[in-house]
């Protein structure tokens, strides 16, 4: 049994996550019968009670507050309100699935990993969370998967050969792109930029896409042996793969640090690394959206034109997989709980380390996970004042 602090306690009932017409409700602690939910007078089947699960809330208005009734057999329990996006100008042109911080054969999760899950026999717990967020993905109608590193725990040759087990269960075409994990050097370990390209799924450090109404760029910043990244030795091809005519997405493994000196575990690409290559890939074209995993939370902040997001991990609270869907006129991303109630039950309880601090600090707010951000003109690149360069890194937002 792992203690928590009282006031880290999780909430039975949560929105969790919102997109301009659907919203995903979590539960947990609530007895057995069927989960509804009331919107508009119309009463909705979630799922079943009794366990933590997961239910989908559909029909609901864009840019508009939603009152909801959380029912159970059809008695009203608790209410929550829903604030649903907006709607994204213009047709869906792609949609876009990642998974990240997958530990393919870890046995336990914490500093000591000393939190265990009971054996299962479907597979190892990591493996069995990433089929379950590959499943969800799909079905969301997910187009290609992207895998941002830390696809094993240690680069070993099982864990690899867990990772093909996991690709067998996937049904759309991927890219992953290792994590430090994956080429921290453990005796035995497994070069994963060739365990990569012996699979077709990341020809070179810098990979680049065609998909319609934007240029995917998926970025190794991993530095063989450490646990944190770097853009530097890549910046000259990063720049290059930016596309002067549409957005442009980048993808990487290490979250890009907000501060000069880390303040938090892990470290991660430091900001007098990262911010120039950030800037000169927006002074190509301003219209940037970049996605990270590593630090196993879920946040979002700007930097200039650019959105910034990091994504958590698969595996450990809350347990996410993340989605976007490209319009012409921006890009949506919705991160979603793995739902199936096995995993939630895991990653709810991984909330529980540090006492429970980390549950309260890894799922970010509803605005860090559901959110649209509209592309900038890519006919216009921002200027630096010069003598607000010291200043120009992060803006509110």
């Amino acid at each position: 049994m792992t203690p928590t602090l009282p006031f880290t306690a999780l909430p039975s009932v949560e929105v969790f996550a919102c997109e301009d017409r659907v919203a995903q409700l979590i539960w947990r602690d609530l007895p057995n019968g069927l989960v509804g939910a009331i919107v508009n007078g119309r009463e909705q089947i979630l799922g079943e009670g009794g366990r933590p699960g997961a239910g989908e809330i559909t029909g609901l208005k864009p840019s508009t507050s939603h009152a909801v009734d959380i029912t159970l057999d059809g008695r009203v329990l608790f209410q929550r309100t829903i604030h649903n996006d907006s709607t994204v100008e213009g047709d869906a042109l792609a949609r876009i699935a990642t998974i990240s911080d997958l530990h393919l054969g870890e046995e336990g999760f914490g500093l000591f990993k000393e939190m265990k899950e009971a054996h299962s026999v479907d597979a190892d717990y990591p493996l069995r969370f990433a089929r379950a967020a590959v499943r969800e993905a799909e079905a969301w109608g997910a187009e290609l998967l992207v895998i941002k590193g830390d696809i094993t725990d240690f680069g070993l040759p099982d864990q690899w050969a867990l990772f093909d087990e996991l690709l067998n269960h996937v049904n759309i075409p991927v890219v992953a792109i290792p994590g430090n994990h994956d080429t921290v050097g453990r005796p035995g370990s497994l070069d994963a930029t060739a365990e990569l390209q012996r699979r077709g799924l990341f020809p070179s450090p810098v990979h680049t896409m065609d998909l319609p109404g934007v240029q995917l760029i998926a970025a190794n910043t991993a530095i063989d042996r450490h646990n944190w990244g770097k853009l530097q030795p890549i910046a000259d091809d990063l720049v290059s793969a930016v596309a002067a005519d549409r957005p442009s997405m980048l993808f990487v493994h290490h979250h890009l640090e907000t501060h000069f000196y880390p303040r938090i575990w892990p470290f991660s690409a430091r900001r007098r690394d990262a911010s120039p290559v950030i800037d000169a890939m927006l002074e190509r074209n301003p219209a940037l959206f970049i996605t990270s995993g590593h630090s196993h939370r879920n946040r979002r902040r700007r930097q200039w034109s650019a959105m910034v997001t990091e994504v958590g991990s698969t595996k450990d609270h809350p347990g996410v997989w993340a989605g976007y869907v490209v319009h012409q006129a921006g890009v949506r991303q919705v991160v979603r709980r793995v739902a199936e109630p096995s995993c939630m039950e895991w990653t709810d309880r991984t909330h529980a380390a540090a006492g429970g601090l980390r549950g309260q600090w890894s799922p970010g707010t509803i605005g860090d996970r559901s959110f649209h951000h509209a592309w900038s003109p890519v006919s216009t690149s921002p200027t630096w004042p010069e003598e607000q360069t010291h200043q120009r890194v992060f803006l509110p937002g």
